[in-house]
């Protein structure tokens, strides 16, 4: 099964990052190595990065696969990208999906190159056999076999 078929309707590419290297945004540090694109449903995955930025002013400096980076203004510091994850479309319904922690919140599909990200979710999973069960807003519940997760959104991993 191609989760990727069943639950997207469209993804839709990052119109900002498509035309040029470097974008200007202002960035919110949501986790470990998660920062938010102010007011889009857009999250950087960085690399060992500890910058504390609350609405900060930002540079992203995408080099496709090759040192894509993050400069934070206010002090100049510069951290690797990860990845870039922008919120799918989908459709509700309940899915039977394997599933590992990526890091706090944020639970790759298996094979798909999607990714959950939950509120406050302690689960550990590594490979883990799970059920999604998805709303039309988008938001639902990750149950595993001795745990469930409140959904805040599937998001999908764009290119850089």
């Amino acid at each position: 099964m191609k989760l990727l078929k069943t639950i997207l309707t469209s993804t839709i590419l990052l119109t900002t990052f498509i035309t040029a290297d470097n974008y200007e945004v202002s960035l919110t540090r949501k986790g470990n190595n998660f920062y938010q694109v102010n007011y889009k449903n857009i999250f950087v995955q960085t690399n060992y990065c500890y910058e504390y930025a609350y609405s900060e002013d930002s540079i992203l400096k995408l080099n496709g696969a090759y040192s894509s980076e993050v400069i934070f203004l206010d002090n100049k510091s510069r951290c690797d990208i990860k990845a870039i994850y922008e919120e799918a479309n989908q459709n509700a319904g309940k899915y039977s999906v394997t599933v590992s922690r990526e890091e706090d919140d944020w639970y790759e599909i298996w094979g798909e190159d999607m990714f959950i990200k939950t509120s406050s979710c302690l689960n550990l999973a590594l490979s883990d056999k799970a059920v999604l069960d998805i709303s039309s807003s988008g938001y639902g519940t990750l149950y595993f076999d001795d745990d469930e997760c409140m959904v805040e959104g599937i998001y999908a991993k764009q290119r850089l």
